[in-house]
């Protein structure tokens, strides 16, 4: 007969501790498995370094007019210590003309608020500017041939400091300055059928045929001084400019204004847009030149006609070293019809007045005029009614205008 088997101690312990064990296991939550952190959503900015390409390739906005032919800028753009020094250089490619033109502007921020500006080389250059955007005015040439400046060449360096005065809603900005160019007539002054292609107006000897009126060659040293301002506050935008050059040098130019190397020249550009009532607006506009004494030469003369400014005077037909020029418009938007992806027309009243000479400033010509238009285009009816017969002057015009907001 067998003998039972008895369990020793150390089986016990070896019992007892597998069923706590598998007690423990039983009543205790299975861990829940690793998270993965959030997703980051937020936007990361990239450093492209000191050097940047517009474009990707280094491209500029092209221009477009009827000296120049097509104007294609190319260039980097090099930024250093957080936006305190900035070199913009190009070469501008002139297809009628078939030249390179190399030109660089180089920006030095001492403060947030205070800045050296020095641009220099060669380009194409004109002083009615403040008449259309650069890129209106070259939509304008290439579609009708309408260009409604005149231009010179010329080797420039200009040199400015300026200090900028924040307030509510307002912009101060003195400056002062230096400028040295050699320049020279471009374009044709005598009726020519060398010109760029446009669509329309391209064999009219009032656009794209259009005499460019010469200049004085030769050297020109000056010293320069301004101050613009700037508003934008309840719904009150307003801008003004005024400028001021004395040139200690320049070319002497043969007629009965000018017999000296020097001359002073007050500069005065300014526009304001407020409105009136409901959706009604009023937009004023008004350009100033200035040459006391002796005058100045044809590089610094201003223009005016056209449906720029006067549009019952040929384009730029009226021009001198002084000048003036002011503008009102009032804006009515209507309500209907609606335009597929235009809107509702707007209906406009517009009165303009303006005189350019050397020398002196003749009489004014006056223009009143109706417009219907939409977001970017207007029609607009013209009328002088001080209408005085000249070869350059009538009675009545029709124009097309063309806004962009740049």
């Amino acid at each position: 007969m067998n003998a039972p088997v008895r369990p020793t101690f150390a089986a016990a312990l070896a019992i007892a501790a597998f069923a706590f064990t598998t007690l423990a296991s039983a009543q205790t939550p299975a861990a829940p498995p690793p998270t993965m952190p959030p997703a980051d959503t937020g936007y990361m900015t990239y450093d492209e370094g000191p050097i940047s390409l517009p474009m990707g390739v280094g491209l500029r906005i092209p221009l477009y007019d009827r000296v120049d032919g097509l104007a294609l800028p190319w260039g980097p753009k090099v930024t250093l210590s957080n936006g305190a020094f900035e070199l913009d250089p190009t070469v501008t490619y002139r297809s009628h003309l078939g030249k390179f033109d190399p030109y660089g502007r180089a920006t030095i921020r001492f403060t947030p608020h205070d800045a050296l500006t020095i641009d220099g080389g060669r380009a194409t250059f004109s002083n009615d500017e403040w008449i259309r955007t650069t890129l209106v005015n070259s939509l304008a040439a290439f579609g009708v041939g309408s260009d409604a400046r005149n231009y010179f060449r010329a080797d420039r360096v200009n040199a400015q400091v300026s200090h900028e005065i924040d307030g509510h809603g307002t912009m101060f900005t003195p400056r002062l300055g230096f400028l040295h160019e050699n320049a020279w007539s471009t374009g044709s002054a005598e009726p020519h059928t060398s010109a760029p292609w446009s669509f329309f107006g391209r064999t009219s000897r009032l656009k794209m045929r259009r005499t460019n009126p010469s200049i004085a060659k030769g050297h020109t040293t000056s010293g320069t001084a301004g101050v613009s301002y700037s508003y934008d506050l309840n719904d009150l935008v307003m801008f003004v400019d005024a400028g001021f050059e004395h040139a200690f040098d320049a070319p002497k130019y043969m007629s009965t204004s000018q017999t000296t190397g020097n001359f002073n020249q007050l500069t005065l550009d300014g526009k304001a847009n407020f409105p009136t009532f409901g959706t009604q607006s009023f937009a004023f506009r008004g350009h100033a030149i200035v040459s006391p004494g002796d005058g100045a030469p044809p590089q610094r003369y201003g223009y005016l006609g056209g449906a720029g400014t006067l549009a019952t005077v040929d384009l730029l037909a009226l021009g001198g070293d002084r000048l003036a020029y002011v503008e009102g418009e009032y804006s009515i938007p209507l309500t209907a019809p609606l335009i597929p992806f235009a809107g509702a027309p707007i209906v406009s009243v517009r009165y303009a007045a303006g005189s350019a000479g050397v020398g002196s400033l003749p009489s004014f010509i006056q223009n009143i005029g109706v417009g219907l238009g939409v977001k970017l285009i207007k029609f607009e009816y013209h009328i002088d009614p001080n209408y005085h017969k000249t070869p350059y002057t009538h009675r009545n015009a029709f124009a097309v205008g063309l806004s962009l907001s740049m």
